[in-house]
C-alpha cells in the first residue's frame, strides 16, 4: 500500500489489491483490520481501500531483540562505504 500510494499517487483498490496479492477480499479485508489494530493505519471497515490513512509505512523493530516471531535471527544490515547500501538493501 505503501508504495502503491507513493509511486502511483493513490491508495489500491480493493481490486488491485486482489491482483497484486492473489488474495481474497474476505482475506483482504481481515489483513486491513489487523493493520488497523496495530496502528499501522487507519481504515474503517466498510469503506472503500482508497480511504485508507498510512500512518507507519514500514514494520516496527523487533522490542525483543533480534529474534522474528517465527524464531530465526534477522538478518544484520552491514554498513559498507560509498552508496552500496542502496543497491544491496533497497
Amino acid at each position: 500500500m505503501t508504495h502503491s500510494s507513493g509511486h502511483h499517487g493513490h491508495m489500491p483498490t480493493l481490486q488491485e489489491l486482489e491482483t497484486k496479492s492473489g488474495r481474497t477480499p474476505e482475506k483482504i479485508r481481515v489483513g486491513l483490520q489487523e493493520l488497523v489494530e496495530k496502528n499501522y493505519i487507519e481504515w474503517k471497515p466498510g469503506t472503500p481501500t482508497e480511504s485508507t490513512l498510512i500512518l507507519e509505512g514500514w514494520e516496527r523493530d523487533d522490542p525483543a531483540g533480534k529474534v522474528s516471531q517465527a524464531g530465526t535471527q534477522k538478518p544484520q544490515q552491514i554498513t559498507t562505504p560509498g552508496n552500496m547500501d542502496y543497491w544491496q538493501y533497497y
